[in-house]
């Protein structure tokens, strides 16, 4: 991340511990388009000369497979760099915001949800973030060595040029990943800190319920800003992922009717490549369905209180009106306006996969029952 500067680097903190936001850096906007330029003049590489002579010699397929993703890679860069470029200003304010809450909110959030809770809440999160980040490293790896394999232990140039490539998508896969947990991490406190005032109601309970409903406004607004942001970089992102799961499934496609050959290695590593390529996919997916369900059960906690016979019914028609008011602002992550992201749309995307792969397999068995047909006319 630090290398390809797609995070705000221009927060500072006075001496009065406070932290405010500076002028944009004309440097940084510079270092970034000359990483966009260096990026862009590796693309002359990501074709071998033998393109249309190596193991994809007779699959058109495979040929407009890889002209694909080469173009939607372009896309990606394209997308992150004038996100980076054009709503600058927007992206530091939203990682200044998100420090200043977190000055201002946590000790509140401390004082009503024990500590214990808390922290086993942040380790599973922190759990969530190493599993993302040694599956991206796992299918990076598998990734290169299987490029290597494909392209006989020659081209070492290109094999690099994939790797720079793969290294900037997986940058852009944990930067918002960081961006889904660090949400997650707040909802669910205010999750723990309303199960500690459902146990103790009372006068200074509401007091606290009052302040916790307004800390999740707060970073409600903030997920939403977050999501607007973030909503065409990652329409892009996903649809590489897409595209690059039906390469790589298509690719096992081939291995397993020997129309490409391999040995026990090429396998074992290409199996490796599908089961990771397919894991990170769901766990980004799942993250995100994670983080909105996280901001959205708010709601459904907050029914619990209105049944409670200790509070007096003003105290009850204020619950009421507080929840009716959270459970109908709810988070979704939305591509482009018209796609939601949720666990349907995660079995949408893992059924899509598998109907491209299978559709072009029909390709496959005419162009094959055409070879056999020629060769018998060729015999007669």
């Amino acid at each position: 991340m630090v290398i390809y500067g797609l995070m705000p680097t221009t927060l500072r903190t006075s001496k009065n511990s406070r932290l405010k936001i500076c002028k944009v850096s004309y440097v940084y906007l510079i270092y970034s388009f000359c990483i966009t330029v260096c990026l862009f003049l590796q693309f002359r590489y990501m074709f071998p000369p033998d393109f249309f002579d190596g193991y994809m010699k007779n699959n058109i397929i495979l040929q407009w497979n890889m002209i694909v993703n080469a173009g939607l890679r372009v896309l990606v860069i394209i997308s992150c760099y004038s996100l980076v470029w054009l709503r600058r200003q927007r992206l530091v304010r939203l990682y200044l915001e998100f420090l200043l809450y977190w000055r201002m909110h946590w000790p509140t959030l401390r004082r009503i949800a024990s500590d214990q809770a808390l922290d086993n809440m942040q380790l599973q999160l922190a759990n969530i973030l190493l599993r993302e980040i040694y599956v991206n490293y796992a299918m990076f790896c598998c990734s290169i060595v299987t490029q290597y394999k494909l392209l006989g232990g020659k081209d070492i140039l290109q094999v690099l040029v994939k790797t720079f490539q793969m290294l900037l998508l997986m940058a852009i896969r944990l930067g918002f990943s960081s961006l889904l947990l660090l949400l997650t991490h707040q909802f669910e406190s205010v999750q723990l800190a309303l199960l500690a005032i459902r146990q103790r109601v009372g006068s200074r309970s509401l007091e606290d319920l009052r302040r916790i409903a307004n800390i999740h406004t707060k970073w409600l607004k903030l997920a939403r800003n977050a999501f607007s942001i973030y909503d065409m970089n990652m329409a892009t992102v996903f649809a590489t992922m897409f595209a690059v799961n039906v390469n790589v499934l298509y690719h096992a496609v081939q291995y397993s009717n020997n129309t490409i050959k391999s040995d026990t290695s090429g396998d074992i590593f290409g199996i490796a490549l599908i089961v990771t390529n397919i894991w990170n996919s769901a766990l980004v997916l799942n993250l995100i369905e994670h983080t909105t369900s996280s901001c959205n059960d708010v709601g459904q906690l907050l029914r619990q209180f209105t049944d409670d016979r200790r509070l007096s019914p003003e105290s009850q028609l204020e619950l009421e009106l507080l929840m009716n008011r959270i459970r109908n602002n709810k988070l979704v992550f939305r591509i482009c306006g018209c796609v939601d992201m949720d666990r349907a749309a995660v079995l949408s995307y893992i059924s899509s996969v598998l109907n491209k792969v299978i559709i072009l397999m029909q390709f496959d068995l005419r162009r094959k029952q055409e070879l056999t047909l020629q060769h018998i006319n060729h015999k007669t």
